[in-house]
């Protein structure tokens, strides 16, 4: 029997060991041990494209239900395979991710779990432009940083990813891990989230109040992590919209929240917005960014970051809520940008003019 089915965990019976199996190949692919060792060139060095303290992660091609897929192996090492943590990290990568289908997530599209093994097995395709991470702080001399609107779509395609997990399933899934480096682009940029782990299953969304759920340890990414997270008071979905808003703020800034926000981790509206200066942007604003961002989408934007990065968690607004606001940033951008291009088209054509009178 594979160590799936007893983290599934259920009676001793053997009806319930088999059932929550079965149930979750009807959704995701069983790979046998044998297939990724020969799609992995037996877990060879040359393949690895990622490890952690946790896992080793593998390029591959392998052929699933007839069709060759590139995909990427991340196979837990065995120290952290038989901790909790890597218990509950295997289960919940496989129970949310199998039922999870969404086109700002990465699609999960099998596991193994042959002789104890903890192996996860997700699309590769689906970041051809690399982690939102990488954009942002691309090192190579000359190359291009993102749009202010780039940025906007990426912003929206998130929040659309996280108002999913939070409200598109039965029970909300509290994500945990927001930061650019679990954000993947495709080859149009489309933004696609991570499913990390450490996430968790929370209340049924009917649910009006959100219960603070208690983990057994605390694991975060600094300058990302909600304050009453940060301190074990439990978890909700209005942690997840933090750790949003201090993505909208690297966005913005082009630097670590840590840098924007200074050692304190809480950051009220009132200092955010003392932190904005006068109103242009000024200490907070990626100098690439300079002269790109209309004045009412600013005021927008600043105003979704301050409220996401609350710090009584009540007063975070919804993803839903967000989602809408951040399409209307982009709509008030888009709506600037062919103003000012009608506006350089129409000073083209009088200089035009000046110069060669009809």
């Amino acid at each position: 029997m594979g160590i799936l089915s007893k983290c599934f965990g259920g009676s001793s019976s053997s009806t319930s060991r088999k059932q929550p199996s079965a149930t979750v190949e009807d959704l995701c692919h069983r790979f046998s041990l044998e297939q990724l060792r020969k799609s992995t060139d037996g877990f060879d060095k040359s393949r690895l494209v990622a490890e952690s303290i946790f896992s080793k992660e593998y390029r591959a091609s392998i052929y699933v239900n007839g069709e060759l897929k590139h995909v990427t192996v991340k196979r837990l090492r065995q120290e952290a395979a038989t901790s909790s943590y890597g218990l509950i990290s295997y289960k919940n990568n496989i129970i949310f991710r199998c039922q999870l289908h969404h086109p700002n997530l990465v699609s999960l599209v099998g596991f193994c779990d042959d002789h104890n093994e903890m192996i996860v097995v997700y699309d590769y395709d689906y970041a051809p432009k690399g982690s939102l991470h990488d954009q942002l702080y691309r090192t190579e001399r000359n190359s291009p940083t993102l749009s202010w609107k780039r940025r906007l779509e990426i912003s929206v395609g998130v929040a659309r990813g996280l108002h999913y997990l939070h409200s598109g399933t039965k029970r909300t899934i509290i994500h945990l891990d927001i930061k650019p480096a679990s954000i993947f682009l495709d080859e149009n940029w489309v933004p696609k989230l991570k499913i990390s782990g450490i996430s968790v299953k929370g209340p049924k969304f009917s649910e009006k109040e959100a219960r603070p759920i208690e983990l057994e340890s605390v694991i975060f990414t600094f300058g990302y992590v909600a304050p009453e997270h940060l301190v074990n008071a439990g978890v909700t979905h209005k942690c997840d919209v933090y750790s949003f808003g201090a993505l909208l703020l690297e966005l913005i800034g082009g630097k670590h929240p840590y840098h924007i926000l200074g050692l304190h981790q809480v950051c009220d509206i009132k200092e955010l917005r003392n932190l904005a200066g006068t109103g242009n942007g000024e200490g907070i604003i990626d100098e690439s960014l300079v002269g790109e961002i209309a004045p009412q989408c600013w005021e927008l934007f600043m105003e979704i970051t301050e409220y996401c990065l609350s710090e009584d968690p009540k007063e975070r607004p919804d993803m839903g809520e967000v989602e809408v606001q951040l399409e209307h940033v982009l709509q008030l951008q888009e709506e600037a940008d062919a103003n000012r291009a009608s506006q350089a088209s129409l000073m083209a054509q009088e200089i035009k003019d000046d110069i060669f009178p009809r």
